[in-house]
């Protein structure tokens, strides 16, 4: 439950007021504060972001104001207006794009060094490998983490939508080679590494900069760092490295 009220935009505590609100139906603002405990003032804030949101409407009755849940069917009708007007926002960024490169400033001064912590920070850097052309890799099937499932179903979508050239030196042991088994293709290139060769992260070296991630028990963090040096050395190490294997 917290995590659908999280990807609508709503606080914890907006959670729980709609919930409330939904069993208590339509409500003034001072009945609906003094079931949550909460300030008549603090209550009108939270209402109002769920009203933003889309799933708390407000209407006035002998001089009173309302609020009152969206029934619970209508949340999918929300969610898809908001992916129309997202994909029509993405229309218009397309339409636009030319126009403000030429007005980006090239000398602007880029991060060298980011750092991503948690799923959904990693997930984001994974989306941004996924519009590359092409890139290489060192992964380990071996290392448990349900980032990296997601990750490769999407990279899957993208090699056969001819999309994605990609290289990967992979771990040797038994999931590694079912692996290369269910997913080399001819634009998905595997090559097994010797079994004395492994190692705990995944690495990715793109056109302009290197990715490399951490996983442990409980969390997984990655760094990216942008160096046109640092890309061109990794890439000769790894060219030398799949010509020889």
């Amino acid at each position: 439950m917290k995590e659908l009220f999280k990807n609508l935009g709503a606080s914890e505590k907006e959670m729980e007021t709609f919930l409330k609100l939904l069993e208590l139906g339509a409500q003034p603002v001072s009945v609906i504060a003094r079931h949550m405990g909460v300030p008549r003032s603090s209550m009108y804030l939270i209402l109002e972001n769920l009203k933003k949101i889309g799933i708390v409407e407000e209407f006035e009755r002998a001089a009173m104001r309302y609020f009152k849940c969206i029934s619970v069917k209508a949340i999918a009708d929300v969610l898809e207006a908001k992916e129309s007007k997202i994909r029509h926002t993405i229309e218009i960024l397309d339409k636009n794009l030319p126009q403000l490169k030429v007005l980006e400033n090239k000398f602007t001064i880029t991060p060298k060094v980011k750092f991503f912590e948690g799923k959904e920070a990693v997930m984001k850097m994974y989306e941004g490998i996924l519009k590359e052309k092409s890139f290489c890799a060192y992964f380990n099937p071996q290392v448990e983490n349900p980032v990296m499932e997601i990750y490769f179903k999407k990279v899957e979508k993208a090699i056969k939508a001819s999309r994605l050239d990609v290289r990967e030196f992979v771990v040797d042991g038994p999931k590694g080679r079912r692996y290369k088994k269910d997913c080399a293709t001819k634009n998905h290139k595997i090559k097994i590494l010797p079994k004395d060769a492994t190692f705990d992260s995944d690495n990715f070296i793109c056109e302009d900069r290197i990715c490399m991630v951490s996983y442990d028990e409980k969390e997984v963090s990655a760094v990216v760092i942008f160096s046109e040096q640092l890309v061109r050395t990794q890439k000769a190490i790894f060219e030398q490295l799949w010509a020889n294997l």
